[in-house]
């Protein structure tokens, strides 16, 4: 007697689906949110261009949602990429961040940031103002973006102990339950794996 293929059936088939697309979900609400398309940055101060006289104290950036401050990066650069920040930033209210900077000298400087959202999304953005020298600054090349991501974006963020634990559960959970729905009694006997020796 030849051996039978069992497919699942159609009501084990969309319980396996459903379990998937369960653990995908779970997985996919702890990975870090896509970019805002608008870049979400609505002022900063100095803002872009500007053209100061005298070193400020602290840069500010305002933002149109609220700012995780803990997994947000803010530096400032000098023209030889050299960070002149002050400490870290701090929030103050729930859209702004500021951060204390030490300019002692004329030229050119790089505000950039990574601000992780409340909601998940982030924004990754760059600017220049001058100090000093009573032009506009010079228009921020690929070599100075690049230099004030790499400060910013390299900072890691990485999955939390938490998120691991839970991420390994989802994927037990997710195992388990694919067996028990492959290996379910089919026809109402008792599944095996065994092959049947009578051909």
């Amino acid at each position: 007697m030849p051996r039978e293929l069992s497919l699942p059936s159609g009501g084990r088939r969309r319980a396996a689906v459903a379990a998937v697309v369960a653990a995908v979900a779970g997985l996919l609400a702890l990975t870090p949110g896509a970019a805002r398309a608008d870049g979400g940055l609505v002022s900063a101060g100095p803002s872009a261009g500007a053209v100061l006289t005298a070193a400020p104290a602290e840069v500010t950036l305002d933002f149109d949602a609220g700012v995780d401050e803990g997994q947000s990066h803010v530096a400032v650069l000098d023209v030889e990429s050299r960070t002149v920040t002050d400490g870290e930033p701090t929030k103050a209210g729930s859209t702004r961040l500021r951060l204390p900077v030490s300019i002692g000298a004329a030229g050119d400087y790089t505000i950039a940031y990574h601000v992780t959202f409340t909601d998940g999304s982030t924004a990754t953005g760059a600017h220049r103002f001058s100090v000093g020298t009573g032009v506009a600054p010079a228009p921020l090349d690929d070599a100075a973006r690049q230099a004030g991501e790499k400060v910013v974006v390299g900072h890691g963020h990485g999955i939390d102990g938490f998120s691991a634990f839970l991420l390994v559960i989802d994927g037990a959970v997710l195992a388990v339950a694919l067996a028990l729905l492959w290996l379910r009694p089919r026809g109402g006997r008792a599944a095996s794996l065994r092959l049947d020796p009578q051909t």
